[in-house]
């Protein structure tokens, strides 16, 4: 890939569970997805959510549950070759790649990966990272593809409460002090529990496809 391509597309209903994911988690979370190289240039064609153990502010790709997503898509008869996305919510926060964003995607096996992050107003941003022959990095914008796709909003919503509350375990860190001189430091992971509640500010979400 000399060049990149003008812009990512994703697909409508790609586009509507990952903004679902994004908006009915409280905390962060990540996954991978699909991408196929067309005439077109790149589409994005479904996103997964990971098994995984995050804090209210930080989550980390986990090479297990990486490998168990793959396999399970392998086995109901899908192309390793076509996982060439990565995505992760920041929740709350702007869309603005951190370090370990960055670190994560350089980590990533392959010739190229687009990597899409989303938060819960609805807000996406989107690059492309080529790593042969050269590592080059370019945000890109990112354009809903209609399609044909029908379905029920509210069992889309149904469908994605119950993966969440499936795969992700949010906990929170608590930071003990033992010992006579205050010298021990001793982090606990306390459980926090999952309230999948919308955020009230997510009028703006119709505009996520749009490259923001």
């Amino acid at each position: 890939m000399n060049s990149p391509p003008r812009e990512v597309r994703i697909r409508r209903d790609t586009l509507a569970k990952l903004l679902l994911y994004a908006e009915r988690c409280p905390v962060e979370i990540g996954g991978l997805g699909t991408v196929v190289e067309d005439p077109d240039g790149l589409l994005i064609t479904d996103v997964f959510l990971l098994a995984q153990k995050v804090s209210a502010s930080d989550t980390e790709l986990d090479t297990d549950a990486v490998f168990e997503c793959l396999a399970q898509f392998v086995a109901e008869g899908g192309d390793p070759a076509l996982v060439r996305l990565w995505w992760h919510s920041h929740a709350d926060m702007d869309v603005v790649w951190s370090e370990t964003d960055r670190t994560t995607i350089g980590s990533l096996p392959g010739d190229f990966w687009v990597a899409l992050l989303v938060n819960r107003r609805g807000e996406v941003a989107c690059r492309l990272d080529v790593f042969q022959p050269q590592r080059q990095t370019w945000e890109l914008p990112l354009t809903e593809v209609l399609d044909n796709a029908g379905g029920d909003p509210e069992a889309l919503r149904r469908a994605i409460d119950r993966e969440i509350l499936d795969k992700v375990r949010a906990y929170t860190v608590i930071h003990e002090v033992l010992g006579n001189e205050g010298m021990a430091d001793v982090p606990t992971e306390s459980p926090i529990p999952m309230v999948l509640e919308a955020p009230c500010d997510l009028q703006g979400r119709g505009d996520a496809g749009k490259g923001k």
